[in-house]
């Protein structure tokens, strides 16, 4: 005697199951945990040995002052005209450093300088004046975006950097 065959309601009901259970057995391990069990770390393990490490000198400081890390240049320009940035994408936490020096209008009292933001960098709204100037501004949002920086100014600098 030979059963009958399923419903096709039935047969479709396990596959559509087993996909199910394969999506939330996804969404608990997270991308992050799915790529760490398809590629796990390895460690190798190598006799002590000893090395002679040359020393080295540091870098000379920058104009910025020193960091406890080293971040990462998102954006770096200088010049002494209108300068719009490349789109560049900005994390959670990032900063812009500049620096302007606008000596060559010392019969007015100074120049000006200006960096404005587009797109997810509209927050950005950075004026002086003056002979000379420095700064630093912090944003909390990150994104992707452009920047403007305007001046009349005979040099300036401005860094973009993460954290």
């Amino acid at each position: 005697m030979q059963l009958p065959k399923a419903p096709f309601y039935r047969r479709w009901s396990v596959l559509l199951a087993g996909v199910i259970g394969l999506a939330a057995v996804t969404a608990l391990l997270g991308w992050r945990g799915l790529q760490n069990v398809a590629t796990p770390a390895t460690t190798t393990t190598a006799p002590p040995t000893s090395i002679a490490v040359p020393t080295t000198t540091s870098p000379p400081p920058t104009s910025f002052g020193p960091t406890s890390k080293p971040d990462d240049v998102l954006w770096s320009a200088e010049g002494s005209d209108v300068r719009r940035s490349p789109g560049f994408r900005a994390p959670g936490a990032w900063r812009i450093e500049w620096e302007f020096d606008c000596r060559n209008f010392e019969e007015l009292g100074g120049g000006g300088f200006k960096i404005t933001g587009a797109e997810a960098f509209r927050q950005v709204d950075i004026q002086d004046d003056g002979l000379r100037g420095r700064g630093r501004k912090s944003f909390p949002r990150g994104g992707y975006g452009h920047l403007l920086v305007e001046s009349v100014c005979e040099h300036w600098k401005v860094t973009v950097l993460s954290g």
